[in-house]
C-alpha cells in the first residue's frame, strides 16, 4: 500500500518538473523576443519595451496615430531592432517665440469707446402726374436726413488706430424721402391752320348731328370742310366708315385716328400743313379734309360732267391711294366699290335721320 502511494508521488513530481523545464523554457524565449525602443514623441523622450516585430505594429500597441502632417523617422514596415531611436514630430514649423525680443519690442495696446453720430442719406422718389405736363417735374415733399449713433470699441497702438470693432447702432431718426412728380400728360402741338380755326364761329348752315363726336370737334369739322370745298355730311360719313369717330384708332396697316391717316402721307402733310400729331383729333380731321379734297378734285377732272362719279372717285382713291384705285380699277371700268357705296349711304342716312350708330 504504501508502495502504490509512493509511485503516485513520484509521477506527480515528475510532471511537476516537466512543467517547470517548458515554463522557463517560455520565459527565456519572450525574455528573448523583447526590445526596448527609444521614442521621441513630438519632444518628449522615453523608453519603450516591446514584443512587436514592425513599426506599424509597435504604433498600434501604443495607441499611437499618424497622419499627412506627421514626421516619422522609420518606415512603416521596418523591423524592430534593440535600441532603435524612433523619433515623431509634427511636419509643420510653428513660430518661436523669443520672449526677451517680445519685451523689448513692446507697444503697449489701448482700447477706448467711441459713440459717431452720422446722418444718414435719403433717397429720391418720383411719381407720374398726369394732372401736368409732359416734361415738367414739381417737388411734393423735400427730403430730410436722418441721423444715426454707431458706438465703436477702438484699440490703439502706439497712439495709431489698429482695429475698431462695432457694439452697438442705434436709428436716431429716419430719413425722410424727397419726392418730385413727374407730368405725364401729354401736350398737343398743333399746326397753325388748327389754331387759327379752332375758335372760329359757325355759320347759320352747321348743324349738330346725332353721332360719337363732340360738338366742338363737329363745328371744327364743318368749319374744314368748307375751307376745302367739300361736303360736311360726306366727310362725317367717311370719318364714321373709317374709325366710327374713335380718335385714338389705329389701323392694322399704319392707320391714324378719326380719318385713317395712312403713314405715307404722314411726311407730305407735316411739311405742307405742319401736322405732327395724327392722334388729336382737331390735326387729324385737318389732314382728312385736305385729302380727300384733293382726290375729289382729281374725280372732278377725271369726269367733269358727272358730279356724282366725281365723288366715287374721290372717295375710292381716298381709300386705296389714287394711283392703285386708277390702275386696278378706273382704267379697267370698275367704278364703285364698296368702300364709296359705303360712305354715301351713311351719308343719306345721317341726312335723313340725324345720327350714325353701331
Amino acid at each position: 500500500m504504501v508502495e502504490s502511494i509512493m509511485q503516485y508521488v513520484r509521477k506527480a513530481l515528475t510532471i511537476i518538473a516537466v512543467i517547470l523545464v517548458f515554463t522557463t523554457i517560455g520565459l527565456v524565449s519572450i525574455t528573448t523576443q523583447t526590445k526596448t525602443v527609444n521614442l521621441n514623441y513630438y519632444g518628449s523622450t522615453k523608453t519603450v519595451r516591446t514584443l512587436a516585430s514592425t513599426i506599424d505594429s509597435f504604433l498600434l500597441q501604443n495607441k499611437i496615430y499618424i497622419d499627412e502632417n506627421t514626421n516619422l523617422s522609420v518606415g512603416y514596415n521596418d523591423k524592430i531592432v534593440d535600441g532603435m531611436q524612433i523619433n515623431i514630430s509634427d511636419k509643420k514649423e510653428y513660430a518661436k517665440l523669443d520672449i526677451d525680443v517680445m519685451k523689448e519690442n513692446y507697444i503697449p495696446m489701448v482700447a477706448k469707446y467711441e459713440e459717431v453720430v452720422e446722418s444718414i442719406p435719403f433717397d429720391e422718389e418720383t411719381k407720374d402726374n398726369p394732372d401736368i405736363d409732359e416734361g415738367t417735374t414739381q417737388t411734393v415733399q423735400e427730403g430730410v436726413e436722418g441721423r444715426k449713433s454707431t458706438s465703436y470699441i477702438v484699440r490703439y497702438s502706439d497712439n495709431k488706430e489698429i482695429n475698431r470693432s462695432e457694439i452697438a447702432s442705434e436709428v436716431l431718426s429716419q430719413a425722410r424721402n424727397k419726392v418730385v412728380e413727374v407730368g405725364t400728360r401729354v401736350t398737343v402741338s398743333r399746326s397753325a391752320l388748327v389754331q387759327s380755326m379752332i375758335s372760329s364761329p359757325v355759320d347759320g348752315g352747321f348743324r349738330e348731328y346725332d353721332i360719337a363726336l363732340p360738338v366742338d370737334q363737329q363745328q371744327y369739322a364743318y368749319n374744314i370742310c368748307k375751307r376745302y370745298g367739300i361736303e360736311y355730311e360726306l366727310f362725317l360719313a367717311m370719318m364714321f366708315q373709317e374709325s366710327r369717330f374713335v380718335a385714338t384708332a389705329f389701323g392694322g396697316n399704319n392707320s391714324y385716328g378719326l380719318c385713317q391717316i395712312h403713314i405715307t402721307n404722314h411726311e407730305t402733310l407735316r411739311a405742307g400743313l405742319g401736322i405732327n400729331d395724327y392722334f388729336d383729333p382737331y390735326d387729324n380731321m385737318t389732314a382728312g379734309a385736305y385729302l380727300l379734297s384733293t382726290y375729289l378734285e382729281a374725280g372732278r377732272k377725271r369726269v367733269p360732267d358727272d358730279p356724282n362719279t366725281a365723288i366715287v372717285y374721290g372717295l375710292n382713291a381716298y381709300n386705296m391711294g389714287e394711283g392703285a384705285y386708277y390702275s386696278l380699277c378706273y382704267s379697267k371700268g370698275i367704278i364703285d366699290r364698296d368702300y364709296s357705296t359705303s360712305v354715301i349711304n351713311l351719308r343719306n342716312t345721317l341726312i335723313s335721320t340725324g345720327g350714325l350708330h353701331e
